[in-house]
């Protein structure tokens, strides 16, 4: 090894698997936990923008708005997220589908780097 090298870092053997093992390890097996007048719900669809729960036995009606929190952990750090929502649809069949506005630009970069990681990306 050179001396060069011990300072530029391109001896990088065993630091690069330990990295993926680790991220795997940290890898959330879930979408966030989405949480409306204290009761929390695991999505069974969600992307940027929009999500679906279902069931969803919560007083919510079609074309309401309301406040919503997103909840995760990233790397050990709790994120909470408040969040508007618009209902879109809300049906037994289809249960509750809502559009979300992006929130403030540093939870949304949180939010991406979770989804991420639990996409596998």
């Amino acid at each position: 090894m050179s001396w060069l090298s011990k300072f530029s870092g391109s001896n990088k053997t065993s630091g690069g698997a330990a990295a993926s093992v680790t991220a795997r390890r940290d890898r959330p097996s879930s979408p966030p936990r989405i949480v409306i007048d204290h009761h929390e719900y695991q999505p069974e669809e969600f992307v940027i923008g929009s999500f679906r729960l279902r069931p969803y036995d919560g007083d919510l009606i079609a074309k309401q708005q309301f406040d919503f929190r997103l909840v995760f952990d990233l790397g050990g750090d709790p994120v909470d997220i408040g969040c508007r929502g618009l209902v879109v649809k809300l049906t037994g069949e289809s249960g509750l589908v809502a559009r979300y506005q992006s929130p403030q630009p540093f939870y949304e970069r949180k939010l991406v780097d979770y989804l991420k990681a639990w996409k596998g990306l």
